[in-house]
């Protein structure tokens, strides 16, 4: 998929705009067969079994085949594996119940397009005239009035029935968290986030788009900055994506593994790729078969269902490729459209900031859409010919950024109001599975479009107030 999560910049001469939560462009490989197989030496791998385990001597076998274990997900039945053999892939692939031998591929899962409208913290101060004077009960009392997308899903409604997300625990795959950040520190637990980057073993967020999503989860009520859905969750950073955006697959997969082992409630993945189904070729040069891409499908279904199963609601973007995602033909978003996940499309206003008496749920021009979407959330709109002379990015929605604040766009932005949502949904029900979750999901999203499912609401627009009753 393409889900590029992307603060965009004051630029009236913008002709495009770039969308959060989108991957790189992939060329086409007809090839049924990688090469990537013929010399693998030094490149890593995904081991992947028929069941749901390893064999007890797989370490001897791979080392037979010519591998070395980095990692075992022995509740998947898979291992990660660095090749050290040019016949590694072939030899391993012929030992009993070895379903793939996948390239461990990096995807540019948010490229960092440097787009962005930040206020910093010593800009801090009373939100600008010309806007909605509303307020969430004068307890944000600096940029409250730029939150339109609480409103748009009734948060207040639920604080107000005293409902806060407490005792809930979010897990944030992302890009790290800014924990330092003053709306976020008393949610974030530092003792359990982590990094799964080698080179970024900390969970600073170089990239910006975790914090924005985070602040949206769980942004502090403290009577300063911004608010998020859940104000009282705890948060835990899952860093998955290095500060370009850009991540191995190995890594989402031990950060959804990790999110189930610390017993998260609720998984975000506000990140995507939309890959073609025939084969690509990577930015570093890895040609992917049309035969690995299913095996990578599969290893994800299989990882999210194991963590769905286990007790974690997972929430994922569906990114921001004006797509229908029920007749894409050969391409799929990843990790959408895998397993046991919630699939987000993303709302928005279209002159706010203007007239804050418009409506906040016009799907967003950039959403991808189609019958693989569960519901809908806000994410941000822009129309520039409304703006002429700004601020076009009062359309955008406003949370938390390294160093101060910034509006943003995308369903990477839609995503993690959905799992606030949840969390909020888990403190009413706290014995709650998600699958029963997703069903109050269901029974209370406000049902916009056609009557029913539809390709652009799925089956609504959340609406926090109504999840809680």
């Amino acid at each position: 998929m393409k889900k590029k999560a992307f603060l965009l910049l004051v630029a009236l001469g913008l002709l495009a705009i770039f969308i959060s939560g989108c991957t790189s462009l992939l060329a086409v490989n007809d090839e049924t067969t990688s090469p990537a197989a013929v010399n693998p030496a030094g490149k890593d791998y995904l081991v992947v079994f028929q069941g749901n385990t390893l064999p007890r001597d797989f370490d001897q076998k791979a080392k037979a085949a010519g591998g070395n274990v980095k990692a075992k997900f022995d509740e998947i039945g898979t291992a990660l594996v660095t090749a050290v053999s040019s016949t590694f892939v072939s030899d391993m692939s012929g030992e009993v119940g070895v379903e793939y031998v996948l390239p461990d591929v990096r995807l540019n899962w948010i490229p960092n397009e440097g787009y962005q409208r930040v206020i910093t913290m010593d800009q801090a101060g009373p939100a600008a005239s010309g806007i909605t004077s509303q307020s969430i009960g004068d307890d944000e009392p600096f940029f409250n009035a730029y939150q339109w997308s609480m409103y748009a899903i009734d948060a207040p409604g639920a604080w107000d029935a005293g409902y806060t997300g407490a005792g809930v625990r979010v897990a944030v795959l992302d890009s790290g968290i800014d924990y330092t950040h003053p709306d976020l520190v008393p949610n974030v637990n530092t003792a359990l986030s982590t990094s799964f980057v080698p080179y970024e073993p900390g969970i600073d967020d170089g990239a910006g788009h975790g914090t924005h999503v985070a602040g949206i989860i769980a942004a502090a009520h403290n009577e300063f900055g911004s608010i998020g859905v859940a104000p009282d969750a705890e948060l835990v950073a899952v860093k998955v994506l290095d500060s370009t955006g850009g991540g191995d697959f190995s890594w989402l997969i031990q950060g959804l593994l990790y999110a189930d082992s610390i017993g998260a409630d609720v998984v975000n993945m506000s990140l995507g790729a939309y890959l073609p189904r025939n084969g690509f070729t990577t930015e570093d040069g890895t040609e992917v078969s049309a035969r690995e891409i299913s095996g990578l499908i599969s290893l994800l279904t299989r990882v999210i269902n194991y963590v769905w199963d286990n007790g974690a609601l997972v929430v994922a973007a569906a990114g921001n490729d004006s797509a229908d995602l029920g007749r894409d033909g050969p391409w799929i978003e990843i990790p959408a459209e895998c397993g046991r996940t919630l699939c987000i499309s993303a709302t928005g206003p279209l002159g706010w900031g203007l007239d804050p008496t418009v409506s906040l749920d016009t799907p967003a021009f950039y959403t991808n859409y189609g019958m693989p979407i569960d519901f809908a959330a806000p994410g941000g709109n822009v129309d520039f010919s409304l703006y002429p002379d700004g601020p076009w990015w009062y359309d955008l929605v406003f949370s938390t950024y390294p160093g101060g604040w910034a509006w943003m766009t995308g369903t990477s932005m839609a995503s993690p109001h959905v799992a606030g949502v949840a969390a909020l949904i888990k403190q009413a029900h706290p014995n709650a599975s998600p699958s029963q979750m997703e069903r109050i999901l269901r029974r209370t999203a406000d049902d916009l479009g056609k009557p029913g499912r539809d390709p652009w609401y799925g089956l609504g627009r959340v609406n926090a107030s109504e999840a809680v009753k």
